[in-house]
């Protein structure tokens, strides 16, 4: 599905930036994909727990909103896994600077799964409203609030990945092993997806709302 317009403009690019002053920053991963066959989905998987899972550890309270997104369109974006970020400039620079000296990523890159990987330029676009990076088509508080609902997610399924590896035989620093390990993790999350997202997701989030009807405005996959 192409990439949702977004909420708000970029700041002036030209100001100082300021310390503490934040931010939404994206760190970018262009996945290899020829568009003539299924995009290799699992690989999301591998750069969300071996590349930015560490970063998250040791990170995360600097970081006020993140989330993960992934796509794959048969467009110029292609399949791109993205980390996006709310925090300061100092943040930006340490994470792609851990990002840059990851050695799955080297490996990935190697290997040619992974075409580049790019973060933000503190002199390009700036984006310091929290809903700056939700849908310019939703309404303002909706844009507002759903950082904090889309975190939560991101968080839920990097817990699932580390879950689901844990039942597996340690790859001992293998790559390929490693590659394969992910892609059984991947497996099994998405038999969960199948099998309880209707009850653990759908139901609950209706809940929430109080069972109200919901406008499906176009045909979707979920």
């Amino acid at each position: 599905m192409p990439s949702a317009s977004l909420a708000n403009p970029a700041s002036d690019l030209h100001a100082p930036l300021t310390s503490g002053e934040k931010f939404w920053w994206a760190c970018r991963f262009k996945l290899s994909w020829n568009q003539k066959t299924e995009p290799d989905m699992g690989v999301d998987l591998l750069l969300a727990q071996a590349v930015m899972g560490p970063i998250l550890e040791s990170m995360e309270d600097r970081l006020l909103f993140w989330r993960f997104h992934r796509r794959a369109a048969p467009d110029d974006s292609g399949h791109q896994f993205s980390f996006l970020f709310y925090s300061d400039v100092s943040a930006l620079q340490e994470i792609n600077a851990e990002i840059q000296k990851n050695p799955t990523l080297h490996q990935a890159l190697k290997k040619k799964i992974v075409e580049r990987a790019t973060c933000d330029n503190t002199s390009g676009t700036r984006r310091p409203e929290i809903s700056a990076m939700s849908d310019a088509s939703w309404s303002p508080a909706l844009q507002k609030h759903w950082p904090a609902f889309i975190m939560g997610v991101s968080r839920l399924w990097l817990g699932l990945i580390n879950e689901a590896l844990r039942d597996l035989p340690p790859h001992e620093g293998n790559f390929d092993k490693k590659l394969e390990q992910i892609r059984k993790a991947e497996k099994t999350i998405n038999m969960m997806w199948y099998k309880e997202g209707q009850h653990a997701f759908f139901h609950h989030l209706s809940a929430v709302f109080g069972y109200e009807p919901l406008l499906i405005k176009n045909v979707v996959r979920f």
